[in-house]
Protein backbone atom coordinates (compact mmCIF):
# COMPACT_ATOMS: atom_id res chain seq x y z
CA UNK A 1 0.00 0.00 0.00
CA UNK A 2 2.93 2.34 0.48
CA UNK A 3 6.65 2.47 0.07
CA UNK A 4 8.59 1.68 3.24
CA UNK A 5 11.73 3.55 4.21
CA UNK A 6 14.20 2.39 6.85
CA UNK A 7 14.45 5.09 9.47
CA UNK A 8 17.94 6.00 10.68
CA UNK A 9 18.97 5.40 14.24
CA UNK A 10 17.75 8.85 15.22
CA UNK A 11 14.19 7.53 15.35
CA UNK A 12 15.17 5.43 18.31
CA UNK A 13 15.37 8.66 20.30
CA UNK A 14 11.62 9.05 19.78
CA UNK A 15 10.94 5.77 21.54
CA UNK A 16 10.44 5.94 25.24
CA UNK A 17 13.66 4.94 26.94
CA UNK A 18 12.36 4.84 30.48
CA UNK A 19 10.59 1.49 30.41
CA UNK A 20 13.49 -0.30 32.09
CA UNK A 21 13.44 2.25 34.87
CA UNK A 22 9.71 1.71 35.23
CA UNK A 23 10.30 -2.00 35.56
CA UNK A 24 12.96 -1.68 38.20
CA UNK A 25 10.95 0.67 40.37
CA UNK A 26 7.49 -0.89 39.93
CA UNK A 27 5.73 -3.31 42.16
CA UNK A 28 5.01 -6.78 40.87
CA UNK A 29 1.36 -7.53 40.29
CA UNK A 30 -1.50 -6.86 37.93
CA UNK A 31 -3.35 -3.91 39.44
CA UNK A 32 -3.09 -0.33 38.21
CA UNK A 33 -0.85 2.10 40.07
CA UNK A 34 -1.91 5.36 38.45
CA UNK A 35 -2.30 8.40 40.66
CA UNK A 36 -5.66 9.92 41.46
CA UNK A 37 -6.83 12.78 39.20
CA UNK A 38 -6.08 15.37 41.88
CA UNK A 39 -2.46 14.16 42.07
CA UNK A 40 -1.91 14.03 38.30
CA UNK A 41 0.31 16.90 37.15
CA UNK A 42 1.29 15.58 33.73
CA UNK A 43 1.70 12.49 31.51
CA UNK A 44 4.32 10.92 33.78
CA UNK A 45 1.69 10.77 36.54
CA UNK A 46 -1.06 9.45 34.27
CA UNK A 47 0.05 5.91 33.45
CA UNK A 48 0.42 2.72 35.46
CA UNK A 49 3.92 1.85 36.64
CA UNK A 50 2.93 -1.69 37.57
CA UNK A 51 4.82 -4.43 35.71
CA UNK A 52 3.42 -7.89 36.31
CA UNK A 53 3.63 -11.18 34.43
CA UNK A 54 2.26 -12.11 31.02
CA UNK A 55 0.79 -15.17 32.71
CA UNK A 56 -1.62 -12.87 34.58
CA UNK A 57 -3.42 -11.80 31.37
CA UNK A 58 -7.09 -12.75 31.05
CA UNK A 59 -8.73 -11.88 27.68
CA UNK A 60 -12.34 -10.74 27.37
CA UNK A 61 -12.83 -13.45 24.73
CA UNK A 62 -11.27 -16.87 25.23
CA UNK A 63 -7.99 -17.46 23.35
CA UNK A 64 -8.31 -14.06 21.64
CA UNK A 65 -6.59 -10.69 21.97
CA UNK A 66 -9.16 -8.00 21.16
CA UNK A 67 -7.56 -4.71 20.11
CA UNK A 68 -9.49 -1.54 19.31
CA UNK A 69 -8.16 1.30 17.20
CA UNK A 70 -9.46 4.21 15.14
CA UNK A 71 -8.74 3.80 11.44
CA UNK A 72 -7.02 5.00 9.37
CA UNK A 73 -3.64 4.82 11.08
CA UNK A 74 -0.99 5.56 8.44
CA UNK A 75 2.16 3.68 9.35
CA UNK A 76 0.52 2.17 12.43
CA UNK A 77 -2.19 -0.02 10.88
CA UNK A 78 -1.69 -0.84 7.19
CA UNK A 79 -3.73 -2.91 4.77
CA UNK A 80 -7.04 -1.04 4.85
CA UNK A 81 -8.29 2.32 6.06
CA UNK A 82 -11.73 1.07 7.05
CA UNK A 83 -11.77 -2.75 7.22
CA UNK A 84 -9.86 -3.99 10.28
CA UNK A 85 -10.00 -7.59 9.04
CA UNK A 86 -7.65 -6.59 6.20
CA UNK A 87 -4.94 -5.04 8.39
CA UNK A 88 -1.67 -6.88 7.80
CA UNK A 89 1.13 -4.62 9.04
CA UNK A 90 2.05 -1.37 10.77
CA UNK A 91 3.79 -0.37 13.99
CA UNK A 92 0.88 -0.83 16.38
CA UNK A 93 -0.41 -3.88 14.51
CA UNK A 94 2.99 -5.51 14.96
CA UNK A 95 2.94 -4.60 18.66
CA UNK A 96 -0.47 -6.28 18.90
CA UNK A 97 0.95 -9.40 17.27
CA UNK A 98 3.81 -9.40 19.81
CA UNK A 99 1.24 -9.16 22.62
CA UNK A 100 -0.79 -12.01 21.18
CA UNK A 101 2.34 -14.14 21.04
CA UNK A 102 3.46 -13.17 24.55
CA UNK A 103 0.04 -14.06 25.99
CA UNK A 104 -0.07 -17.36 24.11
CA UNK A 105 -3.39 -16.57 22.40
CA UNK A 106 -4.59 -18.19 19.18
CA UNK A 107 -6.48 -15.24 17.68
CA UNK A 108 -5.99 -11.50 17.16
CA UNK A 109 -9.07 -9.39 16.49
CA UNK A 110 -8.74 -5.73 15.45
CA UNK A 111 -11.88 -3.60 15.89
CA UNK A 112 -12.45 -0.13 14.47
CA UNK A 113 -13.95 2.38 16.92
CA UNK A 114 -14.36 6.15 17.19
CA UNK A 115 -11.24 7.82 18.59
CA UNK A 116 -13.42 10.06 20.78
CA UNK A 117 -15.19 7.03 22.24
CA UNK A 118 -11.91 5.20 22.93
CA UNK A 119 -10.29 8.05 24.87
CA UNK A 120 -13.56 8.84 26.67
CA UNK A 121 -13.77 5.32 28.07
CA UNK A 122 -17.00 4.63 26.17
CA UNK A 123 -15.81 1.46 24.41
CA UNK A 124 -16.34 -1.93 26.03
CA UNK A 125 -15.54 -5.61 25.47
CA UNK A 126 -11.90 -5.20 24.46
CA UNK A 127 -8.50 -5.95 25.96
CA UNK A 128 -6.33 -3.05 24.81
CA UNK A 129 -6.54 0.04 22.59
CA UNK A 130 -3.63 0.94 20.34
CA UNK A 131 -4.43 4.10 18.38
CA UNK A 132 -1.58 6.61 18.68
CA UNK A 133 -3.14 7.81 21.93
CA UNK A 134 -1.32 10.50 23.88
CA UNK A 135 -1.23 10.00 27.63
CA UNK A 136 -3.00 12.81 29.51
CA UNK A 137 -4.32 13.31 33.03
CA UNK A 138 -7.80 14.07 31.72
CA UNK A 139 -8.01 10.81 29.81
CA UNK A 140 -6.58 8.88 32.75
CA UNK A 141 -9.68 9.77 34.76
CA UNK A 142 -11.77 7.36 32.65
CA UNK A 143 -9.24 4.83 31.27
CA UNK A 144 -5.98 3.23 32.39
CA UNK A 145 -2.76 3.78 30.44
CA UNK A 146 0.16 1.43 29.95
CA UNK A 147 3.73 2.60 30.16
CA UNK A 148 4.52 4.80 27.12
CA UNK A 149 5.94 3.13 24.02
CA UNK A 150 6.47 6.01 21.56
CA UNK A 151 6.91 9.78 21.43
CA UNK A 152 5.68 12.17 18.76
CA UNK A 153 5.48 15.90 18.22
CA UNK A 154 2.58 17.46 16.32
CA UNK A 155 3.35 17.66 12.59
CA UNK A 156 2.12 20.13 9.98
CA UNK A 157 0.85 18.43 6.82
CA UNK A 158 0.53 20.79 3.85
CA UNK A 159 0.18 20.77 0.08
CA UNK A 160 3.59 20.53 -1.54
CA UNK A 161 3.28 23.95 -3.21
CA UNK A 162 2.24 25.77 0.01
CA UNK A 163 4.68 24.93 2.82
CA UNK A 164 4.37 26.34 6.33
CA UNK A 165 7.68 26.54 8.16
CA UNK A 166 7.39 29.43 10.67
CA UNK A 167 5.05 30.47 13.47
CA UNK A 168 4.26 33.68 11.53
CA UNK A 169 2.95 31.49 8.71
CA UNK A 170 0.96 29.31 11.10
CA UNK A 171 -0.96 32.15 12.76
CA UNK A 172 -2.96 33.37 9.71
CA UNK A 173 -3.43 29.88 8.24
CA UNK A 174 -6.66 27.91 8.28
CA UNK A 175 -5.68 24.83 10.27
CA UNK A 176 -7.50 21.51 10.30
CA UNK A 177 -7.43 19.08 13.25
CA UNK A 178 -9.16 15.90 14.34
CA UNK A 179 -11.65 16.14 17.16
CA UNK A 180 -10.50 14.88 20.54
CA UNK A 181 -6.77 15.08 19.77
CA UNK A 182 -4.04 16.88 21.70
CA UNK A 183 -3.41 19.05 18.62
CA UNK A 184 -6.37 21.16 19.78
CA UNK A 185 -4.67 21.81 23.12
CA UNK A 186 -1.45 22.76 21.35
CA UNK A 187 -3.19 25.20 19.01
CA UNK A 188 -4.83 26.88 22.01
CA UNK A 189 -1.34 28.13 22.92
CA UNK A 190 -0.94 29.83 19.52
CA UNK A 191 -2.55 33.16 18.69
CA UNK A 192 -4.33 31.89 15.58
CA UNK A 193 -6.25 34.40 13.49
CA UNK A 194 -8.82 31.76 12.49
CA UNK A 195 -10.48 29.08 14.56
CA UNK A 196 -9.25 25.60 13.57
CA UNK A 197 -11.63 23.48 11.54
CA UNK A 198 -12.35 20.28 13.41
CA UNK A 199 -12.97 16.97 11.62
CA UNK A 200 -14.44 13.84 13.16
CA UNK A 201 -12.32 11.50 11.03
CA UNK A 202 -8.76 11.81 9.73
CA UNK A 203 -9.70 11.06 6.07
CA UNK A 204 -12.10 14.00 6.09
CA UNK A 205 -9.32 16.32 7.24
CA UNK A 206 -6.87 14.98 4.67
CA UNK A 207 -9.47 15.41 1.91
CA UNK A 208 -10.14 18.98 3.04
CA UNK A 209 -6.42 19.75 2.83
CA UNK A 210 -6.07 18.39 -0.69
CA UNK A 211 -9.19 20.34 -1.74
CA UNK A 212 -7.75 23.60 -0.39
CA UNK A 213 -10.40 23.96 2.32
CA UNK A 214 -7.65 24.15 4.94
CA UNK A 215 -4.04 25.29 4.59
CA UNK A 216 -2.60 22.63 6.86
CA UNK A 217 -3.65 19.64 8.93
CA UNK A 218 -2.05 19.16 12.34
CA UNK A 219 -1.77 15.78 14.02
CA UNK A 220 1.07 13.56 15.28
CA UNK A 221 4.19 13.81 13.12
CA UNK A 222 4.47 10.05 12.68
CA UNK A 223 0.88 9.94 11.35
CA UNK A 224 1.22 12.79 8.85
CA UNK A 225 4.51 11.35 7.58
CA UNK A 226 2.57 8.21 6.74
CA UNK A 227 -0.14 10.19 4.97
CA UNK A 228 2.45 12.21 3.01
CA UNK A 229 4.01 8.94 1.84
CA UNK A 230 0.62 7.80 0.55
CA UNK A 231 -0.10 11.02 -1.37
CA UNK A 232 2.15 10.48 -4.41
CA UNK A 233 4.04 13.66 -3.59
CA UNK A 234 1.03 15.96 -3.32
CA UNK A 235 1.42 16.42 0.44
CA UNK A 236 4.49 17.00 2.60
CA UNK A 237 5.26 17.49 6.28
CA UNK A 238 6.89 20.91 6.19
CA UNK A 239 7.46 21.32 9.95
CA UNK A 240 6.52 20.05 13.40
CA UNK A 241 5.88 21.88 16.65
CA UNK A 242 8.45 21.75 19.43
CA UNK A 243 5.92 21.43 22.23
CA UNK A 244 6.54 23.24 25.52
CA UNK A 245 6.14 20.05 27.58
CA UNK A 246 8.01 17.85 25.13
CA UNK A 247 6.63 15.34 22.62
CA UNK A 248 3.38 13.50 23.31
CA UNK A 249 3.84 10.06 24.85
CA UNK A 250 1.77 7.24 23.35
CA UNK A 251 0.28 4.72 25.75
CA UNK A 252 -1.98 1.74 25.28
CA UNK A 253 -5.42 2.19 26.83
CA UNK A 254 -6.82 -0.56 29.04
CA UNK A 255 -10.37 -0.43 30.44
CA UNK A 256 -10.47 1.41 33.76
CA UNK A 257 -9.70 -0.89 36.66
CA UNK A 258 -8.65 -3.83 34.48
CA UNK A 259 -6.39 -6.38 36.13
CA UNK A 260 -4.47 -6.75 32.84
CA UNK A 261 -2.42 -3.55 33.13
CA UNK A 262 0.60 -5.26 34.70
CA UNK A 263 0.67 -8.00 32.05
CA UNK A 264 0.47 -5.47 29.21
CA UNK A 265 3.24 -3.40 30.80
CA UNK A 266 5.33 -6.57 31.00
CA UNK A 267 5.09 -6.95 27.21
CA UNK A 268 6.12 -3.35 26.57
CA UNK A 269 9.02 -3.65 29.01
CA UNK A 270 10.28 -6.79 27.27
CA UNK A 271 9.92 -5.18 23.82
CA UNK A 272 11.88 -2.13 24.92
CA UNK A 273 14.60 -4.09 26.71
CA UNK A 274 15.11 -6.36 23.69
CA UNK A 275 15.25 -3.44 21.24
CA UNK A 276 12.20 -4.73 19.36
CA UNK A 277 10.23 -1.48 19.76
CA UNK A 278 13.00 0.40 17.96
CA UNK A 279 13.25 -2.30 15.30
CA UNK A 280 9.52 -2.20 14.60
CA UNK A 281 9.60 1.59 14.33
CA UNK A 282 12.41 1.47 11.78
CA UNK A 283 10.58 -1.16 9.75
CA UNK A 284 7.05 0.22 9.88
CA UNK A 285 7.11 4.00 10.00
CA UNK A 286 7.65 6.20 6.95
CA UNK A 287 10.18 9.01 7.06
CA UNK A 288 12.33 10.22 9.93
CA UNK A 289 10.57 12.58 12.38
CA UNK A 290 13.96 13.79 13.60
CA UNK A 291 14.63 15.23 10.12
CA UNK A 292 11.55 17.49 10.15
CA UNK A 293 12.23 21.16 11.08
CA UNK A 294 10.69 22.34 14.34
CA UNK A 295 8.66 25.43 15.22
CA UNK A 296 8.78 26.59 18.83
CA UNK A 297 5.33 27.31 20.26
CA UNK A 298 6.60 29.35 23.23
Amino acid sequence: MRTRFLLPALLTALLVVGLTACSSSSESGSSSSTTTPSECKGPDDAYSKTVGSVDDFTPVTADTLTVVTSLPGPGFFEGSDDDPTKITSGYEYDIAKKMQEAFGLKNLVIRNESFDAIVAGQVSDYDVALSQISITCERAEVVDFSVPYFRSNQGILVRKDAPITTLDQVKPAQIGVQTGTTALDLLDDIDLEKQPRVYQQLPDGFTALEAGQVDAFVVDTAIVLGQAARSDGRLVVSAQFAQPGGPDQYGAIIPKGSANVGAINAVFTDLEDSGELATLAREDLTGDPAAIPTIAVK
